[in-house]
């Protein structure tokens, strides 16, 4: 694997997910963005029917993992592991088994029927059974015999019907712009016990249409997360024409996890991919809507030309995680986690997009439905 890395690869961060990049529209794997379709274009020439499932997805070769006491998916795993910028870690350390050999055999179209046989993971089942049976052949936890896990899917109006929350607040970004805006939603925590979500549940994993993917532990859920103060005089925030606030005031009442399913008052746009960027455009219907850990002052664009002028230039090294790149667009499932089990299966990806133009949620795992 070659680990030299070009302006484009910092920029792209290409070798976060080097193993796999590209899928056929309109099915687009989290990898695309990447700018690396090598790895999986030799994949889906190999296996033409995995184009769209759960295969066609970083964490085919990708593990996710441990950082200290809290554990990530494969997407904030490697983010973890590689970085965002030098010095870069090693990215062979994301492997999974079937990625490790999929590399050791060449990493290239004949390597997926050099290793068919053999069975990475250790299940008892060969690699290729187990894709034959959309199961991931680098997990031990998933294979041709496991069932899958019990769901609720939730409809536009079933979820209309659960309790509203309505907030104002900050959307941090690190790159598109600070805004304020009103979300308005279901509680994830309610909207988990409303789905039986066990005692044993440990963290959650909200995937997204596209299968871009992040972790959340239950009890940050749980959590009330206070507000900060309200800012105008900084030409890259935007807020919504006729605010009450002025600058300076303190925003009222506390921040809540939200799916969001309105913003300013307005259904969010449904979502879609735009093919000529490889981007998806719109929110919707459903956004995972993360607070702030904390309250802080807002900073510039990474991208601005200013960036580094007073006031409030752009913080490299702030103390909290910028909450709007967390936020995650056209969400379609979540998976609830055990601490011994996060490899709960239940086969939505094949039907993404239909479950973005039908309003539909589902929620799977370690619940009671």
């Amino acid at each position: 694997m070659d680990m030299k890395t070009t302006r484009k690869s910092l920029i792209g961060f290409v070798l976060t997910v080097g193993l796999l990049v590209l899928t056929a529209f309109p099915v687009i794997g989290a990898y695309k963005a990447h700018n690396n379709d090598e790895d999986t274009t030799y994949f889906l020439q190999a296996y033409p029917a995995a184009v769209g499932t759960k295969l066609d997805n970083c964490y085919l070769c990708h593990t996710g993992g441990n950082v200290g006491k809290k554990a990530y998916d494969s997407c904030d795993y490697c983010h973890n592991v590689y970085g965002f910028r030098p010095p870069f870690g090693d990215i062979t350390k994301t492997l999974n088994p079937f990625g490790q050999a999929y590399m050791q055999a060449g990493r290239n179209l004949a390597a997926f029927a050099a290793i068919a046989a053999g069975d990475a993971d250790g299940d008892g089942y060969s690699n290729e059974a187990e894709i034959q049976a959309g199961r991931l052949p680098g997990d031990p936890d998933d294979d041709p015999a496991v069932t899958e896990a019990p769901a609720k899917t939730y409809t536009r109006v079933q979820l209309r019907q659960l309790p509203k929350t309505t907030q104002f607040m900050v959307m941090d970004t690190a790159k598109a712009g600070d805004a304020y805006c009103t979300y308005g939603g279901v509680d994830v925590w309610a909207l988990l016990q409303d789905a039986g979500i066990r005692d044993d549940a440990a963290n959650i994993t909200v995937f997204a249409a596209d299968g871009y993917s992040k972790s959340f532990a239950v009890e940050d859920l749980k959590k009330d997360y206070a507000q900060g103060l309200f800012y105008t005089k900084f030409p890259w925030l935007r807020y919504p024409l006729g605010t009450a606030y002025r600058h300076g005031d303190q925003l009222p009442g506390n921040l809540r996890y939200l799916l969001a399913y309105e913003e300013n008052g307005y259904p969010l746009q449904e979502s879609k991919i735009d093919a000529t960027v490889n981007k998806i455009i719109g929110e919707g219907p459903y956004r995972f809507v993360t607070p702030l850990a904390q309250p802080v002052a807002p900073d510039r664009s990474a991208w601005s030309i200013d960036r580094d002028d007073p006031p409030y230039p752009y913080n490299h090294d702030r103390p909290v995680i910028r909450n709007g790149d967390y936020c995650i667009k056209a969400v379609v499932a979540i998976r609830v986690d055990t601490a011994e089990n996060r490899s709960y299966q239940y086969d939505w990806n094949g039907r993404a997009w239909e479950m973005v133009q039908n309003g539909e949620l589902a929620v799977y795992g370690a619940i009671n439905p």
